[in-house]
Formats: structure tokens, sequence, C-alpha cells
């Protein structure tokens, strides 16, 4: 009786699992096959049935994008996502080692401080930032804008970063330092590899949100050909009307950067993510 009731229970559990991953598919892959379908939809089609799956396919909406506006786009994106990431990364590798490591009141006063800081909204930070930016000579600048990505990421990295260096055992580090290594020699070389996955969470969740970033650029950016890919998808929403085709075909675009990043490191990301909530 007892055997079957486990089993019972292990192919009831089963069977919830399986619901609640076919219902995250749903949530998450109908509303991108959504777009993906009104992406080769006239604006006519979109308008008139933006559910029907009977239609005449075009690319006009990709078409319709093909201009320098976009090139400049995407490379403003990239400069400022890669910017943004390296210095979240170059600041919360380091802090997250010392919090880790360093035991005391002020270890304690400083993760409250992050996590208060952490729940600070982004509009909040823009007073100040757009006081302290011109002071800096920064506003205006895709510098500017990634270094406030960075600073609005940096206590959420810290806090993600800190239990993977919590679960390395300081065993580690003391025997490389009996074999002579240094502190700094210590870090990169046994320390830093062992959290490598952690790392790689932190840069792909900082990679992601700096990659759509809207709120600072849009604020701290004064030309037109310093916006980002997030500041362009808005602007296919003029007074007259949305380019519906246009704006479905800039986000299939838009999307496929951190797509193709986290199918490379979907394998990492997973077991990393599960690490730090397990800590």
């Amino acid at each position: 009786m007892t055997i079957a009731a486990s089993r019972t229970g292990a192919r009831l559990g089963r069977a919830v699992a399986m619901v609640g991953l076919i219902g995250m598919f749903a949530l998450y892959a109908v509303p991108m096959a959504y777009v993906l379908i009104s992406s080769v939809k006239s604006n006519v089609d979109i308008t008139n049935s933006p559910l029907s799956l009977v239609f005449q396919p075009t690319l006009s909406g990709y078409l319709s994008i093909l201009t320098p506006a976009l090139g400049s786009a995407l490379w403003n994106s990239a400069v400022i996502t890669v910017l943004a990431t390296a210095s979240t990364l170059i600041c919360a590798v380091p802090l997250a080692y010392v919090l880790a490591r360093v035991s005391g009141r002020w270890t304690g006063i400083v993760i409250g401080v992050l996590i208060a800081l952490q729940m600070v909204p982004g509009s909040i930070a823009v007073i100040p930032l757009y006081s302290l930016l011109p002071a800096l000579g920064l506003i205006g600048t895709l510098l500017g804008v990634a270094l406030s990505i960075a600073a609005a990421t940096l206590p959420y990295a810290v806090l993600l970063l800190r239990p993977f260096y919590l679960a390395v055992p300081r065993e580690v580090e003391e025997a490389a330092q009996v074999d002579g290594a240094g502190p700094l020699r210590s870090f990169f070389s046994v320390t830093l590899p062992l959290v490598r996955n952690g790392v790689l969470v932190v840069t792909i969740l900082v990679f992601i949100g700096a990659w759509g970033e809207f709120l600072f650029a849009i604020s701290f950016l004064s030309s037109a050909s310093q916006y980002p890919l997030s500041v362009l998808l808005v602007q296919q929403q003029g007074q007259y009307g949305t380019d519906y085709n246009a704006l479905m075909a800039l986000s299939i675009i838009g999307s496929l950067p951190t797509l193709l990043l986290f199918i490379f490191a979907a394998r990492r990301l997973t077991s990393g993510l599960a690490l730090g909530a397990g800590k």
C-alpha cells in the first residue's frame, strides 16, 4: 500500500511538473509566435485580423527597417550593453567576494544597503543621475547611459554572485596560499574559476537588462543618432498611428542577441540560478 501510494505520488508530481512546463512554455512561446507571425503580415492584416493564420506573407516590415538608423541603433545598443556589463562585473565580482569572505557587523550593513538599493525603482534614480552626469561630463554620451545601468544593476549582481563565493570552501584558498600563491593570485587562479557559472549568470542577466534599457537612454541622450534599439522600437508609434509591421520586425531582430546568448549558455545558466537560489 505504501509503495503504491509512493508511485501514485511520484506520477502525480511528474504530471504537475509537466503541466507547469507546458504552461510556462505557452506563457512565453505564444506571444513570441504571435510577434513572429505578425512580422510577416501587412499592416492591413494585422489590424483587420490580428489572430488569423490565413494571410499573404510579406517581408515589407523587414525591408522597411533596413535603414542606416537600424545599424546605428544596433551599434549603440551593443556599445551600451558591453560597457554596462563590463562595468557591473568589474565592481560586482570583487565586492561579492569581500562580502562572502569578511564577516562582521559592517558586512550585514552593506548587504542591507544593497537590498534596499535593489528595491529602488529606476525612475527615481533618473533625477539624481541627471544632476550627476553633467558634472562628470557624461550627459549625452553612451558611456553615461552604460554607467547608469551598471549603477542600477550592481546591487542585484552582488547579491546574486555572493552565494557562489560562499559555496567555495575557504580551505581551497588556504591550500593555494600554502603552495605560495598570494591573495590576488589565489583569487584569480583558484576562486574565480570556481564561480564562473555565477559570473556567467550575472553577465547574461545584466546583458539582457542593458540590451533592452529604455528609460536611461531616452532621459540622458539628446541626439537621435545615439539612440539604442529600444528607443527605435518606441519611435514606430507615431502621432498618426503605429507601424505594426515594422514594430514586430524590429522586435524579432532585437530579441535575436539575447535569444542566441541564452541558447548557448542555457545549461550553465540553469545550474547557476539553482545554486544561487539554494544559497
